[in-house]
């Protein structure tokens, strides 16, 4: 097993992308240059241990998640709850746009 940073780039762009929000905005969120977030996303720059630990807090992921890809099952049921609800919102949505 290594450290894989273009992994751990793709990890955190989901992440990302999952909440809807640019890499400008993240990097607002966790005061980070646009610049380093998106280079660290691409697999460009390596993340410091400082800004793992803002994103994995951000995004209420763990470390091991973050650096290794690997998820506790507790979070895969909450990550799997997400979506469901997500997509329960957007059916209402578009019931209550179709009245």
């Amino acid at each position: 097993m290594y450290f894989n940073q273009e992994e751990v780039g793709q990890r955190v762009r989901d992440l990302r992308k999952s909440r809807g929000m640019t890499a400008e905005k993240l990097s607002e969120e966790l005061d980070y240059s646009h610049s380093h977030v998106s280079k660290a996303e691409s697999g460009l720059r390596c993340y410091s241990i400082d800004l793992l630990i803002c994103i994995s807090r951000y995004f209420d992921v763990s470390l091991d998640y973050l650096i290794l890809g690997r998820r506790k099952e507790k979070e895969r049921e909450i990550e799997q709850t997400k979506r469901s609800m997500r997509l329960l919102l957007e059916e209402l949505n578009t019931m209550v746009n179709d009245l």
